[in-house]
């Protein structure tokens, strides 16, 4: 297992490094700016391609390229440390990829095409991304932070996504991934949304001012944990399928509801919920069956809780 160093003298210095490459080797690149599209094949699995100093290392696409790493049908590939920005279409891609990690990159200025992404992945299992800073992706609307599509068991942690033209984080499709102490604020869209997926972790994120809903759960088996949602433009929490969990949440200032429950069959226990807009918790007209208790819910400007379901069980709350 070798290290192969690279330095910024041609067009394909990392690509050419990558071919040279066997598994197990270390691509250390040294600091400059490389205007490459780095492709990664089946065959060049179990490689790392690292910078030599922590965002020494600048890819940039030149607003020509369509992305800057592309992993396809690869597992154990490391990318970390690396600047990457003006792109067309996305920072980093994975299809078909397993235990990939992308750890400590800043992928920013992705714009050109109808739906850019910084990090998308897509029909992978367990890959692992964390402290990476992905911001300013898309224009006019259309531009999310990281998308998961079709993917099972990823862990997506201590990430700052922020200022992206659609969403922060999209998941759809999906099972059984973890979103965990992340800083997701001032994006357009949604802060998380989650579509036609099913048990999901979200843990202790910072959900900040986001230009519609904090998390908008269109998915089932979600659990909500110990995060922090403040000041989104629409709900806190917005729970459109049933069975979702939020505990021990601090919601506070958004101009919608705190929680709003389009769903049945919701647990909503032990989170703090006060100075919200509209309403702290309201559960729309015929749902049913889910459970408001032990929380913390005061000064909600319009009500603190509005029941307009059916049999739903609403008690032990402090209310004021």
């Amino acid at each position: 297992m070798a290290i192969i160093d690279v330095y910024p003298n041609s067009s394909t210095a990392i690509q050419d490094a990558v071919t040279l490459s066997n598994p197990g080797d270390v691509i250390r690149v040294h600091p400059g700016v490389y205007r490459e599209d780095v492709q990664i094949a089946s065959e060049k699995s179990n490689i790392r391609i690292i910078s030599k100093i922590r965002q020494g290392a600048i890819l940039d696409g030149s607003h020509t390229l369509l992305e800057a790493f592309a992993l396809n049908d690869v597992a154990g590939v490391e990318i970390e440390g690396f600047i990457i920005k003006n792109y067309i279409s996305g920072g980093i891609r994975i299809f078909s990829g397993k235990s990939n990690r992308i750890l400590h990159n800043k992928i920013s200025k992705i714009e050109g095409t109808s739906q850019p992404v910084g990090i998308f992945v897509t029909n992978s299992v367990g890959n692992f991304f964390m402290k990476n800073t992905i911001e300013r992706i898309g224009k006019a609307g259309t531009g999310t932070g990281m998308s998961l599509n079709v993917v099972t068991g990823n862990w997506v942690i201590q990430n700052k996504l922020q200022y992206n033209a659609a969403h922060g984080i999209e998941v759809l499709d999906s099972i059984h991934d973890a979103i965990v102490d992340n800083k997701i604020s001032k994006n357009k869209g949604v802060g998380i949304q989650i579509r036609g997926s099913e048990n999901h972790l979200i843990l202790n994120n910072k959900l900040y001012s986001n230009g519609s809903n904090a998390v908008d759960a269109q998915s089932t088996n979600n659990y909500i944990v110990n995060s922090k949602i403040k000041g989104n433009r629409e709900n806190g929490l917005l729970l459109s399928f049933n069975y979702n969990f939020a505990g021990l949440n601090e919601i506070k200032d958004n101009h919608q509801s705190g929680i709003q429950i389009d769903s049945d069959y919701n647990d909503i226990q032990g989170n703090e919920i006060k100075k919200n807009i509209n309403n702290g918790v309201i559960i729309r007209a015929s749902h049913t069956g889910s459970m408001v208790f032990g929380n913390e819910i005061k000064k909600n400007k319009s009500h603190n809780i509005k029941d307009l379901g059916v049999n739903n069980n609403i008690f032990q709350n402090r209310i004021n």
